[in-house]
């Protein structure tokens, strides 16, 4: 499994709202929101047809509102935060979270979760595979957690057992 990453920043020095225009099919309330939408489709369709050779890569949603290729068995997870968004694939059901690391009351979640979390690490490391083990929607039988760019905490999960030979690709 490989993990591809825009840095959103960097993106947008190069590429404008009326390029990104064309991965919207929906209408948003917030820039940010559409930026991150727009960003988060261009990585997904650019990676399934560079790297995976689909010619079409028409996205629609399941039942449960997953998003997934309409004509393909290849699975993919979406997630973003501040200044990343990333994508995981996989022939297997997936599902990927990133958190920028900031100071949290970890008290107050530890009542909340009914968990113990006495640091960002533990906090982070529950957080990302509750929010990755819910975007795959199946049985989660393997997970990868590790700390990204150091200021971030990733997850992905796969329905499959999977090496622990994951790279973090970067696109531009």
């Amino acid at each position: 499994m490989n993990i591809y990453y825009i840095d959103i920043k960097e993106f947008k020095q190069t590429h404008d709202k009326d390029f990104l225009s064309q991965y919207a099919d929906r209408e948003f309330q917030c820039e940010k929101r559409f930026f991150e939408y727009t960003i988060g489709r261009y990585l997904i369709k650019n990676i399934a047809q560079k790297i995976y050779k689909m010619d079409e890569c028409k996205i629609i949603t399941d039942n449960n509102g997953k998003p997934q290729f309409a004509d393909s068995d290849l699975h993919f997870s979406l997630s973003h935060s501040k200044d990343y968004a990333l994508a995981c694939f996989d022939e297997n059901e997936c599902g990927i979270d990133i958190e920028f690391i900031k100071d949290r009351d970890f008290g107050k979640l530890s009542q909340h979760y009914g968990k113990i979390f006495e640091n960002a690490e533990d906090f982070y490391k529950f957080w990302t595979l509750k929010e990755a083990s819910y975007k795959q929607t199946n049985e989660v039988k393997d997970h990868y957690t590790t700390v990204f760019k150091n200021k971030y905490y990733l997850t992905v999960t796969s329905e499959k057992i999977f090496d622990k030979h994951i790279e973090i690709i970067k696109i531009q």
